[in-house]
């Protein structure tokens, strides 16, 4: 089964949800697969080096990733989508023809810190650290 985090530019909030729910979800038992992909976005770009500082303090690696634009073929093999803002599903349901029932929305959506100081990256890392619980408890409910 396929979870596939969306944002906008997937450099900032995917990476660093793509990271802590591969984890989270390990621990749990469950083998998912869980990719990031972004709205509006160019292929191969890195996480914003923010992003990678806020989660390297927490003993997360995101360097890795690569940013890839959302398409019908990534959206065909995807089973549950976690948007990170209600505008994300909004485009996910409308542009892609995702099914409502298999979008996932932590709490009201976390902001964008996009351009930001790396404390506004932190407090995007933990907001996506408190949303986790619910969100891996709703990825169960789906299974």
């Amino acid at each position: 089964m396929n979870v596939l985090c969306v944002c906008t530019g997937n450099i900032c909030r995917s990476p660093m949800l793509t990271a802590l729910l591969r984890d989270a979800l390990a621990k749990e038992g469950l083998d998912l697969t869980v990719s990031g992909a972004g709205t509006a976005t160019t292929d191969g770009v890195p996480p914003s080096p923010h992003a990678i500082t806020a989660m390297y303090e927490i003993g997360v690696d995101v360097s890795e990733l690569r940013s890839r634009q959302i398409t019908p073929a990534i959206v065909a093999e995807t089973d549950i989508f976690v948007a990170l803002s209600v505008e994300h599903g909004v485009t996910l349901a409308f542009q892609y023809g995702v099914d409502p029932e298999n979008i996932l929305v932590p709490g009201a959506g976390i902001a964008d810190p996009y351009g930001q100081d790396l404390a506004t990256y932190r407090e995007c890392r933990d907001q996506l650290i408190e949303a986790l619980p619910q969100l891996v408890a709703d990825i169960k409910e789906f299974l």
